[in-house]
C-alpha cells in the first residue's frame, strides 16, 4: 500500500506497528533525537528533553496520578515516530498499558509538536473494551485541553480496529463511543461465508533480547522470545500434538523432525 501510494501519487495515511514500539527499549533510543520548529526560525528542539518537562514539571501529578511512571520504551519510540512523521503523529497506544502509559505518552510527544506548529493526529485503538477506551481517551484530552489550554487536544481523531465487522459496529454504537474513525481490513475485502485466515507478525524477539506485548486481551499477550515448534508423530504415522519451545532450552536448536519414543 506505502509503495501504491508512492508510485500512484495517493496520499497515505496510518500509523506503526507493535513491533515498533517493542523494538525500543529504553530512552536511549530517542536521545539526540531533534525537530526543526514551523515558525520559519529553522529552530531546532531536543524532543526527549522538551518531553521529559513535560512529563515530570507540567503532568507530573495530574489528578494525584504521576505520569512519571509513563513505560520508557514506549515513550521512545513515540518520539522516533514523530521525528520522522510530525505532520501525521497517529499513535497506536495499546501495546502495554492503554490508558496509563500509551495516552499520557501521546499527549506528552504532542505537547512538544505542538509547542513547534505541528497538529499532532491522534490516538489508536487495536484491543480491549474499544467503547469505553475511547470515552476515556475522550475525556482525557478534553480535561487537559481545558486545564492547560491546548485547544488542539479537543479535535484528536480515535481510530478503533480489531477484527472489526457489522456486529460490532452495532454494538458499538449500542453501548456509545467516542471513536472518530474505524480501520476495517480483513472483513472489508473478504466475504464472512468464505472467511480469512487472520495472519498477524508479531515481534518476540530482537537483537537476542525478547520482547512482549501486554493487552487486556489475553489472546493478544505475547510469549517473548524466539521458539522451536516440534511436530510429534505415532507408530503408526499419524501426527499427534505440535510442541512450541524456547529456543536455547530443553528443545535445543534442533529442526523439528526429530525421533523419539512413541507416546
Amino acid at each position: 500500500n506505502v509503495q501504491a501510494g508512492k508510485w500512484l501519487g495517493v496520499p497515505i495515511a496510518g500509523t506503526h506497528a507493535h513491533s515498533f514500539v517493542q523494538a525500543h527499549s529504553s530512552l536511549e533510543d530517542a536521545r539526540g533525537m531533534t525537530l526543526d520548529s514551523k515558525d520559519g526560525t529553522r529552530r531546532k528542539v531536543d524532543l526527549l528533553d522538551a518531553v521529559l518537562r513535560y512529563r515530570s514539571d507540567v503532568l507530573g501529578e495530574v489528578g494525584g496520578d504521576p505520569w512519571t511512571s509513563t513505560n520508557d520504551s514506549e515513550l521512545a519510540a513515540f518520539l522516533s515516530y514523530a521525528s520522522s512523521f510530525p505532520d501525521k503523529f497517529l499513535c497506536l497506544i495499546d501495546t502495554y498499558d492503554t490508558l496509563r502509559s500509551g495516552l499520557r505518552n501521546f499527549i506528552l510527544v504532542s505537547l512538544v509538536l505542538d509547542d513547534l506548529g505541528y497538529v499532532p493526529t491522534g490516538v489508536r485503538l487495536d484491543s480491549g473494551d474499544l467503547a469505553f477506551l475511547s470515552m476515556e481517551c475522550e475525556r482525557t484530552f478534553h480535561d487537559l485541553a481545558a486545564e492547560l489550554d491546548r485547544d488542539f487536544l479537543r479535535h484528536m481523531d480515535i481510530v478503533a480496529s480489531n477484527d472489526i465487522n457489522e456486529n460490532v459496529l452495532h454494538s458499538l454504537n449500542k453501548q456509545g463511543h467516542r471513536i472518530t474513525t474505524f480501520g476495517i481490513g480483513t472483513n472489508l475485502v473478504t466475504c464472512q461465508a468464505q472467511p480469512a485466515l487472520g495472519c498477524v507478525f508479531k515481534l518476540v524477539e530482537l537483537n537476542g533480547q525478547p520482547r512482549i506485548k501486554l493487552s487486556q486481551d489475553l489472546v493478544k499477550v505475547l510469549i517473548p522470545g524466539r521458539k522451536m515448534a516440534y511436530r510429534l508423530y505415532g507408530e503408526k504415522g499419524w501426527p499427534l500434538l505440535d510442541v512450541m519451545v524456547g529456543v536455547g532450552g530443553d528443545g535445543g536448536g534442533g529442526t523439528g523432525e526429530e525421533e523419539g519414543d512413541d507416546p
